[in-house]
């Protein structure tokens, strides 16, 4: 008899790098990777995957490299989470086209993953569980328990209560996250974060 079971997976993809600068990375950014799958398109080294198997972390070399590159989304979203993500055509071919703020006036529910190549406004709570990850700027107007990751110019965030925020690759140490909406941005390669109340 067979026995199946469908999960939801999340995988972290390593383009590429060195093993000594992937250790060093999954060493910094492990509380958000340890729940990820973690997919390498280059070699995995026997330093890297005994350092892998000590941190136990759940992980594969992919082979043929390009054909998973070409099968990735450039957004991933959650169909009902659409208000606005479509990017605008490009007007001559030598455009890039232009990616738009994704706006959502709703709870984002926990295990629910919010990903965009644009800006990201939320209008509500975000659970336990939940992810949001914008390479543009992201704003949430409610709660946050759950992950935020956001690598555009600035942040701006409601009360922080659990959860990891991960601004520009550096995790935001809980400590200096308050309960009131602040701003988070980046002046001379040094992060700030400021009250907005």
């Amino acid at each position: 008899m067979v026995e199946a079971r469908q999960r939801s997976l999340r995988s972290f993809i390593f383009i590429a790098g060195q093993e000594e600068e992937t250790i060093a990375y999954i060493q910094k950014h492990f509380v958000l990777l340890k729940d990820f799958l973690l997919v390498f398109t280059y070699p995995i080294t026997d330093k890297l995957l005994e350092f892998l198997h000590s941190q136990k972390l759940a992980f594969v070399e992919q082979k043929n490299s390009k054909k998973i590159l070409s099968k990735l989304p450039e957004t991933t979203i959650p169909q009902e989470s659409i208000t606005k993500a479509e990017s605008t055509p490009p007007t001559s071919q030598d455009q890039e086209p232009k990616n738009e703020t994704l706006i959502l006036h709703r709870t984002i529910r926990s295990g629910e993953e919010i990903i965009s190549k644009g800006d990201i406004t939320i209008f509500g709570r975000v659970n336990s569980g939940a992810m949001i990850q914008a390479q543009g700027n992201v704003q949430i107007f409610g709660e946050i328990s759950g992950n935020v990751f956001c690598n555009g110019n600035y942040m701006i965030l409601g009360p922080t209560k659990e959860g990891n925020i991960l601004f520009d690759g550096e995790i935001i140490e809980r400590d200096k996250l308050s309960q009131n909406y602040q701003k988070i941005y980046k002046k001379n390669n040094e992060i700030i974060i400021e009250d907005l109340l």
